[in-house]
């Protein structure tokens, strides 16, 4: 099977799968049965690279989703909290967590989106 430029192999989606839940590049290419060497070049590889960007902005993408769907279960035990008086602090932290983090992800999609349009704008500017 011949692979088209611009394309991957699968084995290189897998490889990209198996990246995103590795701690590391070494233990990735060990789960995936591939040399070391192989994958760092992958990841030299803009296609490869490219596929793995986007794949991890899809990973992310669904993340914040995910988040964003506790954050009115974090309102809620933060107002239930507040209501009673009770001490509940690990519930008060993790309710805190989730919206921290939301917050953090709402600046970073904000800064995302800013760079995406300058490097539209250079790549523009250099044609």
């Amino acid at each position: 099977m011949t692979q088209k430029k611009g394309q991957i192999t699968a084995q290189q989606t897998r490889a990209i799968e198996i990246l995103l839940t590795s701690r590391s590049i070494q233990q990735a290419s060990e789960i995936c049965g591939l040399a070391y060497k192989t994958l760092r070049r992958w990841l030299s590889d803009p296609t490869f690279k490219a596929a793995l960007i986007q794949r991890e902005g899809e990973t992310l993408d669904a993340a914040t989703r995910r988040l964003a769907g506790l954050g009115n279960d974090a309102i809620d035990v933060m107002a239930r909290i507040m209501a009673s008086g009770e001490n509940e602090t690990t519930r008060l932290r993790a309710a805190q967590a989730v919206l921290d983090n939301l917050l953090r992800l709402r600046e970073l999609r904000g800064v995302e989106e800013r760079l995406t349009a300058l490097e539209a704008a250079v790549y523009e500017n250099t044609l």
